[in-house]
């Protein structure tokens, strides 16, 4: 009983915290931008966006054919990296149609996410032998990895603007850190002496 209860009271934090992030705070928002001609740039993804919801790229980078010749391949790339150089440059997620949902749905399916996660990271806690600190330390660890493996790709990678990166790992941190405070209470051991070498 104790273990479900540290899992749902770490994912009611986790899910607070996930509201206060993204619609009190306002760090994450602060970080995009409108287009300068909002209905142009709609008009522009429905007509070219033919594959319906999904990731899109610009510049698309495209495989050669097995039957270009080397020279053809070469001219390709080229073209691709020269325009990537130039820019413009996106990778987004475009939905050019009506949205399938609506807010409870994103709602649950966060919560869900929370308890997924909390549930994770208590199964790796629950027979741990240490002080409450490293206990929490051990969960906030998560969040900063979280944040490393992958909003760290998109920076790489992707052109994901460093402040955008810098905010989406302290949001991660502060998450688990947030959430590690409940499952360190309930989860693991405190050591005691027969634990001392």
């Amino acid at each position: 009983m104790k273990f479900i209860l540290a899992i749902v009271l770490a994912a009611l934090v986790s899910f607070t915290w996930g509201y206060v992030s993204w619609m009190q705070l306002g760090w994450h928002q602060a970080g995009t931008f409108e287009f300068k001609d909002e209905a142009a740039v709609s008009e522009v993804l429905k007509e070219n966006a033919t594959n319906g919801h999904g990731l899109y790229q610009l510049p698309y980078p495209r495989k050669a054919l097995d039957y270009q010749s080397e020279e053809e391949k070469a001219a390709q790339l080229e073209k691709i990296e020269a325009a990537n150089a130039e820019g413009p440059h996106m990778y987004a997620i475009v939905r050019p149609g009506k949205r399938d949902g609506d807010m409870v749905q994103s709602l649950i399916r966060s919560f869900v996410r929370s308890l997924i996660c909390c549930l994770l990271i208590a199964s790796m806690m629950n027979s741990m032998v240490l002080a409450y600190p490293a206990r929490v330390c051990f969960v906030a660890a998560f969040g900063a990895f979280a944040g490393l493996a992958v909003d760290a790709q998109q920076w790489i990678w992707f052109e994901l603007p460093l402040r955008d990166l810098i905010v989406n790992v302290a949001d991660h941190f502060i998450e688990w850190t947030l959430a590690g405070l409940v499952l360190g209470l309930f989860l693991g051991k405190e050591p005691n002496v027969n634990d001392i070498d």
